[in-house]
């Protein structure tokens, strides 16, 4: 698998039920590194990040009664670099260009 800085993917969640959190918490530990309690930040290629989503989706199907309206996964690929030296600041200052919300 190719691992390049143009492959980082950053994963962020709030969830509200802590065995959903937990679940999730132990999928993205397979694809990254925790930047903080529920942000991970992964360097994946195509393929990683459609297996990444996968799983997560299997994830939320399978926990879909412990859901809170409130809650949120987000996924932001294809970061450009600078964007991730903000991030390992520990500070967004700004929106990466392409994400979804689950």
């Amino acid at each position: 698998m190719s691992r390049t800085a143009s492959n980082i993917t950053l994963v962020c969640y709030d969830i509200t039920s802590n065995r959903l959190r937990r679940k999730i918490d132990q999928c993205m530990k397979d694809f990254g590194v925790r930047l903080q309690l529920s942000v991970f930040i992964c360097r994946l290629d195509a393929d990683g990040v459609a297996r990444c989503r996968d799983r997560l989706r299997k994830i939320l199907k399978t926990h879909v009664n412990e859901r809170e309206p409130d809650d949120s996964l987000i996924i932001f690929e294809r970061l450009n670099p600078g964007t991730v030296d903000c991030l390992l600041g520990a500070r967004i200052e700004r929106e990466p260009p392409l994400y979804e919300i689950f």
